[in-house]
């Protein structure tokens, strides 16, 4: 389950910049396309390969693991990213400004960890995939 929930972390962490170098303007369109499909691949085999220690256990307990490691980050994200933000916003003078921060970094979040559940998606079809082709004998 802590294993899990790291491998999301990294993905919120992965999508999160590049998102943010996107929309600085750091990378041009076809790159952040390239790097958005890599980055995606390598989180979903990532992903894949923290679950797949656990395949002796029964389905049910190998469901439960994965919803709280994808609950884990859920939560603990956007404590962890948007609570001092918003102390901030409270504690700064209104010159500093700081409210115009507040959108595009929710917005980054909500994005990463939207990324994030489809890499968690993929990766269940693709454990789901393999137990198939293992329970017809086709893959070992």
């Amino acid at each position: 389950m802590l294993a899990l929930a790291a491998t999301n972390g990294v993905g919120v962490v992965l999508f999160g910049t590049l998102y943010a170098l996107a929309g600085a303007r750091r990378l041009p369109q076809a790159a952040f396309v390239t790097c958005l499909i890599v980055v995606f691949a390598l989180v979903t085999a990532l992903w894949v390969r923290a679950e797949a220690h656990h395949r002796t256990l029964h389905l049910s307990r190998r469901v439960g693991r994965v919803t709280v490691g994808l609950l884990a980050v859920i939560v603990v994200t956007p404590a962890a990213v948007l609570m001092p933000l918003f102390w901030l916003e409270r504690v700064l003078p209104p010159e500093a400004d700081a409210g115009t921060v507040l959108a595009p970094v929710m917005t980054l979040v909500l994005v990463s960890l939207v990324l994030v559940v489809l890499t968690n998606l993929v990766g269940s079809a693709v454990i789901a995939c393999r137990a198939v082709l293992r329970a017809r004998g086709e893959r070992p």
